[in-house]
């Protein structure tokens, strides 16, 4: 039977042995090594603004389905409804990136997404209505918002140095993630703890993270090869 203290310490083994490790892995892909480098096309960086553009506002459609389903259960609504509140302003933060870099609105309202953002959304959205287990629910958004974190900081890091040389303002999505992320990981995590009550939510929270890691890192080398 899961107690606070095991779960705990089940939720601390699987994000150092499962989520950071991946977020390693995202940082020395082609598309990260491109950034640092000075190298990353403005065509590939327009490319995340779209796909990631879509899948935040994907993000908060399916949350809304969540908190419904999760009515019934007063921790694992909050938990649903801190995830709607915390993407709430996202989309249009990692739009205005993609202003800037020269797209219009109409490439926004047009832009169909690539099958590795629509399998890592359809798997977000869909997973917890499906399974039905709050604590994996919550893993989803743990092991994201990790993730992001660690590519926020390096994207505010080096879009703002030459040869790239992008103002502050447009970089607006990255400079916040590097920073709220942080609070809702942790938050995230906090809900998983205290969500998990049996062995079984447990198998679950750890299947979660390691499908969640693999379809991350699959999203930034498919938009990498597909904005060529």
């Amino acid at each position: 039977m899961a107690t606070a203290v095991s779960n705990q310490s089940f939720v601390d083994q699987v994000i150092k042995e499962i989520v950071e490790p991946a977020a390693d892995r995202l940082m020395e892909s082609r598309y990260f090594t491109d950034l640092r480098a000075g190298k990353l096309t403005t065509r590939r960086l327009q490319g995340f603004s779209l796909q990631h553009t879509w899948f935040n506002r994907a993000l908060l459609k399916s949350g809304a389905l969540r908190m419904i389903k999760a009515s019934s259960d007063d921790d694992a609504f909050m938990g649903a409804l801190r995830g709607v509140v915390s993407e709430f302003t996202h989309p249009d933060m990692c739009k205005k990136f993609g202003l800037y870099l020269g797209l219009t609105e109409e490439d926004f309202r047009t832009e169909l997404p690539i099958y590795e953002v629509l399998n890592h959304t359809s798997v977000i959205a869909a997973s917890p209505l499906i399974i039905g287990n709050p604590a994996a629910g919550r893993t989803s958004g743990m092991a994201n918002e990790t993730i992001v974190q660690r590519y926020a900081t390096e994207f505010a890091t080096y879009l703002a140095k030459a040869p790239y040389d992008i103002p502050e303002d447009p970089l607006q999505f990255f400079i916040v993630h590097g920073v709220v992320d942080v609070d809702h990981s942790r938050e995230a995590a906090e809900d998983v703890v205290r969500l998990a009550k049996t062995d079984r939510d447990l198998q679950l929270v750890r299947w979660t993270a390691e499908n969640m890691v693999k379809l991350k890192l699959a999203k930034f080398e498919a938009i990498y090869d597909h904005y060529a």
